[in-house]
């Protein structure tokens, strides 16, 4: 594609998700993330493009509690194959947009949500449940906030991210809706729906 198309941008959002499944089957993590990745960085350095914008994760933060998270808060203790699988691809792209000159930026989402999310998602569980008269569960006391991002917003963040003008070769840029809840918001959120 790349030598046919011959591309003056690449967005990379292609990634196996999900924190959970990384702890049954880390090889898909390393296929289709560290992999699948280098793939494209290989494309991008034998057919030039102008800008790699790619998906990265807040999961690479780990247990930080330098709270708000900030792009150059020390992200070396991923928790799961998941965040250390992100990581690397930041890293990946930092080699690259260095040795290659090639400019990349990773987006670091924020638990993004809307139609068509992933099912394995907090908030697409507990609807589930809720609708289904099923029990749902959650770890801790409900105080553990999550930034929650609508896909309307995130979409446009990559719109946007295409043509702005580097600092440097490779930057990471944390995407987020700035306004965390907690598990306890989010059920009281499904209460007020009538979906207790």
């Amino acid at each position: 594609l790349f030598e046919k198309h011959r591309f003056d941008y690449a967005v990379n959002l292609a990634a196996q998700a999900g924190v959970r499944y990384s702890l049954i089957n880390p090889h898909s993590y390393v296929d289709s993330n560290i992999t699948g990745f280098l793939n494209i960085l290989e494309a991008c350095r034998a057919f030039p493009v102008k800008h790699l914008v790619y998906a990265s994760s807040s999961s690479v933060y780990g247990l930080s509690e330098d709270i708000p998270f900030q792009e150059d808060n020390c992200t070396d203790h991923p928790l799961a194959m998941y965040a250390a699988s992100k990581k690397a691809n930041e890293m990946m792209a930092h080699s690259y947009a260095n040795l290659y000159n090639i400019p990349c930026t990773g987006l670091r989402f924020f638990t993004v949500y809307g139609p068509w999310g992933r099912p394995d998602m907090a908030y697409f569980r507990m609807i589930t449940n809720v609708i289904s008269g099923a029990d749902f569960n959650f770890f801790g006391d409900g105080s553990v906030e999550r930034d929650f991002t609508f896909i309307d917003d995130v979409t446009r963040v990559i719109g946007e991210s295409i043509d702005i003008k580097l600092p440097n070769q490779h930057d990471v840029i944390n995407v987020g809706g700035s306004s965390p809840r907690s598990m306890s918001d989010l059920i009281n959120i499904l209460e007020k729906f009538g979906l207790e």
